[in-house]
């Protein structure tokens, strides 16, 4: 073959390339327009993301003190990328830990009481970016209730679940306003809001409002 014709092949075989691809069977198959564009707004796999946490204006009611109690958490949660299938990737929270203070009960935690083995948040491809959907399972810690002191802590009983759609994961850094409530970040959506339990279905505590903002750190 002449160099001409080698030349004028060049084209026909970068076109090939680029609307065919080989199954593992060694089956040419039409490439999807744009799949890999897509997969490019999931997270890479492997990577450990540090997140902040505010959740600003929580509602809690529970057994060891009447009424509703108003709460700001501020804190940290960390995760890192598994793999999940062909338009979503599975987190794995390594840390989760949020505080807040209140003059009733001294400063109160949430925290993992183990590192996350079930991996069930995810973050999914969407039509406009992506959706993250959290799963947490944390315990809630009491230093005190008036005037006698803890610790007190409660079990999940249902677990923490919410969402946010988001042009990309992660979400972006955040900040504080002067007031403490969040600025920039993702506001996330509860669907289902944390309930704890002490053994007893009389010992609880149960969230009516928790709406947590996170971001990258």
């Amino acid at each position: 073959m002449d160099a001409s014709s080698d030349q004028s092949g060049i084209p026909r075989r970068r076109f090939l390339k680029g609307t065919l691809a080989i199954t593992a069977g060694g089956v040419l198959v039409p490439a999807v327009a744009g799949s890999s564009r897509a997969a490019d707004r999931l997270p890479a796999l492997g990577q450990t993301v540090s997140l902040s946490v505010i959740v600003f204006g929580a509602v809690m009611t529970s057994n060891l003190q009447p009424g509703e109690q108003r709460l700001n958490f501020i804190g940290s949660r960390q995760v890192k990328v598994l793999a999940g299938g062909t338009d979503f990737v599975r987190l794995q929270t390594l840390d989760f830990r949020i505080e807040a203070a209140h003059p009733l009960f001294g400063k109160i935690t949430m925290s993992l009481p183990d590192i996350d083995v079930t991996s069930a948040s995810t973050v999914r491809l969407a039509p406009n970016g992506v959706t993250e959907t959290w799963i947490e399972s944390p315990a809630i810690t009491f230093e005190k209730s008036g005037d006698t002191e803890g610790p007190y802590i409660y079990y999940t009983e249902k677990p923490l679940t919410a969402t946010a759609a988001m042009p990309s994961w992660p979400p972006p850094p955040q900040d504080t306003n002067s007031d403490g409530s969040p600025t920039g970040g993702t506001l996330y959506s509860p669907v289902q809001l944390p309930t704890f339990t002490a053994g007893d279905v009389s010992e609880r505590v149960d969230f009516t409002a928790f709406p947590p903002s996170l971001g990258r750190l």
